[in-house]
């Protein structure tokens, strides 16, 4: 299924006028998407492999390739390990997160959006800045955590009391001209004590990204696990070459062109 979200504002300008609630309301670039997105009828994209684009040096994977050891999902059996991918299975909405908590830190991945049910569709997610439930504990709505949508920047808050686009937090840098249904390599670089994070995207993965997002809330730096979230039920999106960089030597995004 072609997704409509690299031609956002041309579904916007369709609404006259009329945006969604979690579309943000600010000038463009923008910044967040709308809860669903008309889909075309064209058929789905075949697989294609993840890509084997070597990780900067200093990097510790986080997921194997394999299984999905070090990981938490909630609720379970939401994802799978396929051909090398992190994939959802598009069952509902949900997350899956390390069961480890950073502070600061830099996280590289690969994604890729593969198909959503018609009317369905919604860009990946990733958090931060959120809590892991304790053992028996009702998980939080999105872990109470913020996020980035990639490839394309958009953003929400989903701290207690919030629950909005978060707009007064987040910058947008750049617009991501990345194909979502192609593999792109995003840099996210976190930091608890200042609230900060920053995202950069690479298309494909190996080329110079460019920076497209930041955020900034010293209120909401905290410790927390790293996690991928599927917005709603019908989204089928691929996860790979995960990795880490706790306390990074360079403290500035490594994938940027400069």
């Amino acid at each position: 299924m072609k997704s409509a979200f690299p031609i956002c504002g041309v579904f916007l300008a369709a609404l006259a006028g009329q945006a969604p609630m979690d579309m943000a309301q600010t000038a463009p670039p923008a910044t967040t998407a709308p809860a669903t997105t008309q889909v075309s009828a064209e058929p789905a994209p075949q697989p294609t492999p993840a890509p084997k684009v070597q990780l900067p040096t200093g990097m510790t994977l986080l997921f194997d390739g394999t299984t999905l050891a070090g990981w938490k999902q909630f609720p379970p059996d939401q994802w799978m390990v396929k051909d090398g991918a992190l994939v959802s299975l598009g069952k509902g909405r949900g997350v899956i997160a390390t069961e480890e908590q950073y502070s600061r830190y830099r996280v590289i991945f690969d994604i890729r959006h593969v198909s959503a049910e018609p009317n369905k569709d919604h860009p990946a997610c990733v958090l931060f800045f959120g809590t892991n439930p304790e053992e028996n504990e009702k998980p939080l709505e999105m872990l109470a955590a913020v996020q980035f949508m990639v490839p394309q920047g958009f953003h929400w808050d989903y701290r207690p009391g919030r629950n909005n686009s978060g707009k007064d937090f987040f910058t947008s840098m750049a617009t991501s001209n990345a194909d979502p249904l192609q593999w792109s390599r995003v840099e996210l670089l976190v930091d608890a004590e200042s609230g900060t994070a920053r995202l950069a995207v690479a298309q494909p993965p190996g080329a110079p990204a460019v920076e497209i997002a930041r955020f900034k809330d010293p209120t909401a730096g905290k410790k927390g696990p790293f996690a991928l979230q599927m917005h709603n039920a019908g989204l089928v999106d691929e996860y790979a070459n995960i990795a880490i960089e706790e306390n990074p030597k360079v403290d500035d995004l490594i994938t940027v062109q400069k």
